[in-house]
């Protein structure tokens, strides 16, 4: 008997082309307060900085945790017009600085629900201007109908896929790119004189219980986790922290390669 996946998109058209692409673009028509967005990047993070900087891994639990809720609040907020009843799972700025640091490789993102019933949604919106020697978000269309799950010690590297052969994602200020996590996803290095500056936020349906991967001694664990688990975290989960949660599922690691 086949399993009947939940809607993601309130729009027919948005959710079969999110079906079979894996990914689509969104008018989000809201400018100026990307515009907002951004300055609220630059009063957090003042200074230059190298390579790709995710706000989630900043240190400063206080600042960490202002530029979540700016994200949230502007971007979070805005998901109910198109998504189906999805809850926040988490958010962050994205910035590229100029360099060659700055390039992210073909990869995948956490595993957060079961797949066979769920899609969990990131939200990725430009908050400057995003031109090709910025280094714009590609995507590999489809992808996320093969790929395996990721999470904490489990990732991918997907070195026989180049940029050249990833869709490239035109976006103006005020549009937005959703895509499942579990669509390959990369970008080059940024070769401008300015930083590009995103939002991101994560969503999953609001019934779906909420998923932690990861890899010990060889096992697949899946754990299920607060709501809370991924805004409240900082740079490190660790076998400590785990253990105050269920394991809902294991299997040995050779069944997940590809």
């Amino acid at each position: 008997m086949a399993i009947s996946k939940r809607r993601t998109f309130k729009d027919s058209v948005l959710q079969a082309a999110f079906r079979t692409q894996g990914y689509v673009v969104v008018n989000l028509d809201e400018s100026e307060k990307m515009n907002r967005l951004a300055e609220a990047y630059r009063s957090l993070y003042p200074y230059n900085q190298e390579g790709c900087v995710f706000s989630c891994h900043d240190t400063d639990c206080n600042r960490r945790f202002k530029a979540q809720n700016f994200v949230r609040q502007v971007i979070g907020e805005k998901a109910s017009v198109f998504l189906d009843n999805y809850k926040f799972v988490n958010s962050s700025f994205v910035a590229k600085y100029p360099g060659e640091n700055g390039a992210i490789p073909p990869h995948t993102d956490f595993t957060l629900v079961d797949d066979r019933y769920y899609s969990a949604v990131s939200i990725w919106v430009p908050l400057t201007e995003t031109t090709a020697a910025a280094g714009r978000l590609h995507v590999l269309p489809g992808s996320h109908r093969y790929t395996p799950l990721c999470g904490s010690n489990l990732f991918r590297k997907y070195t026989d896929i180049k940029l050249s052969s990833m869709t490239e994602i035109e976006l103006e200020i005020g549009q937005a790119v959703c895509y499942d996590p579990r669509t390959i996803h990369a970008s080059p290095a940024n070769t401008s004189s300015s930083p590009r500056i995103a939002g991101n936020c994560v969503l999953i349906p609001e019934e779906a219980d909420l998923w932690h991967v990861t890899c010990q001694d060889q096992d697949i664990l899946i754990y299920a986790v607060d709501d809370g688990f991924y805004s409240g975290l900082g740079l490190t989960i660790t076998h400590k922290l785990l253990s105050n949660y269920r394991v809902i599922h294991a299997e040995h690691f050779e069944r997940f390669v590809l």
